[in-house]
């Protein structure tokens, strides 16, 4: 009985350690796993269709890419509730996240990790009446906010000429999510005419210089891909627990990750010394 008994617990010990293991031993919440460009998603937390300041268009719908992390999903609708205020009207589109396991897709070579979401910029008629974001089509604007055609392309969008950039709110959204502690954003894609139009709106109406300086950082239009000109491309670093299980940032650190003030502790960002971290665990909970 005794042989039994510690053949019993033996095994049952095995079963433990061997789900301790990096990408295996978890809190039951979503995990974002290697790069945003090469990366998966398990357990996601999946965007409603429609809620509290957002809505996503039916191009969206049907391509079913309303998976991410837990925190980026959260962290939308507080930012569209946020924004929204007592603007009835005023609706944020949400265009693509990630698919539900994460991976690449023919519409991106990013959005793999469920760290990446595409949000239709706001926009007004002339009146400055917020209008629900078109269903079909990301419109782009120029440095004045005015919508145009690229080449010989068109819109599905009916309303397309009357539409303005919307550049109180679209800095809205982006003071909601650089201000929300639970995310830590790392980019924020937008063209560099908007870029300047955003900044200077934060400028205008005195908003902290610290925030200013933080979107001056993480907006940017990068060189190699079409410009951002018709929607925000937003990617947050990984979720700290995530690192453990392979979880991987690629390119620029913030200095404003390392303030101990706000994210509760110094940083310690190195994920090749958290992935090293995680083989040794393995090694040393393996059996034998």
């Amino acid at each position: 009985m005794r042989r039994r008994a510690k053949a019993v617990a033996l095994a049952f010990g095995l079963v433990l350690t061997s789900c301790a293991g990096p990408n295996l031993w978890t809190d039951g919440t979503s995990v974002s796993t290697g790069l945003s460009s090469h990366g998966r998603l398990r357990r996601p937390a999946k965007l409603e269709l429609t809620g509290s300041g957002f809505s996503v268009g039916e191009r969206w719908k049907t391509r079913g890419f309303q998976y991410g992390t837990e925190e980026l999903v959260s962290a939308l609708g507080r930012a569209a509730k946020t924004v929204r205020g007592g603007a009835k009207k005023a609706t944020l589109g949400i265009a693509d996240l990630s698919p539900q396991r994460g991976g690449k897709s023919k519409w991106h070579s990013s959005h793999q990790s469920g760290r990446d979401v595409d949000l239709i910029f706001y926009s007004v008629d002339e009146q400055g009446k917020p209008l629900a974001p078109p269903e079909n089509d990301m419109i782009r604007y120029d440095g004045e906010g005015k919508p145009y055609v690229r080449g010989k392309g068109s819109y599905n969008d009916a309303i397309w000429q009357e539409r303005r950039f919307d550049t109180a709110r679209n800095w809205a959204l982006v003071e909601a999510l650089l201000s929300d502690a639970t995310i830590r954003v790392q980019w924020i894609f937008v063209s560099l005419p908007l870029e300047d139009r955003l900044l200077e709106y934060a400028t205008r109406h005195k908003k902290p210089r610290w925030l200013i300086e933080y979107a001056r950082a993480v907006m940017y239009d990068p060189p190699d891909a079409p410009t951002h000109s018709d929607h925000f491309h937003v990617r947050i670093y990984c979720p700290r627990d995530d690192r453990f299980h392979g979880c991987v940032d690629r390119g620029v650190v913030w200095q404003h990750e390392k303030k101990s003030y706000k994210y509760g502790g110094p940083e310690r960002y190195d994920p090749i010394a958290w992935r090293s971290l995680a083989s040794l665990s393995t090694i040393a909970l393996s059996p034998g």
